[in-house]
């Protein structure tokens, strides 16, 4: 399921604000992951810009590993809209079982 980078976005910000108190006394944590999460809510061609500039400015390796969380973030959003939509929009042939585990 194709989703728009618009609702992409407001999940990865509904996420952040439901984990923030997870992070009161971890201010770089917390900045680590603001940081992947603004990556994983970019449109394709600007993460790869802002990469990009991570690479020049930061180094190869902080840029890696800001994509590599970027992506895990991206990637756990896409799936829980995929199981939203798919509860909320079950197919002709959604069996019973396809229900519970909504």
């Amino acid at each position: 399921m194709h989703h728009q980078n618009a609702e992409i976005s407001a999940a990865i910000a509904a996420t952040l604000d439901l984990r923030r108190p997870e992070y009161r006394d971890m201010p770089q944590a917390w900045r680590s992951l603001c940081e992947a999460a603004y990556v994983a809510s970019l449109p394709e061609a600007a993460r790869a810009d802002f990469l990009n500039r991570v690479t020049t400015q930061r180094g190869a390796d902080t840029a890696l590993r800001l994509r590599e969380h970027a992506a895990s973030i991206r990637a756990k959003v896409v799936q829980f809209l995929d199981r939203r939509n798919a509860c909320m929009h079950p197919s002709a042939t959604a069996s019973p079982a396809d229900a519970e585990a909504c």
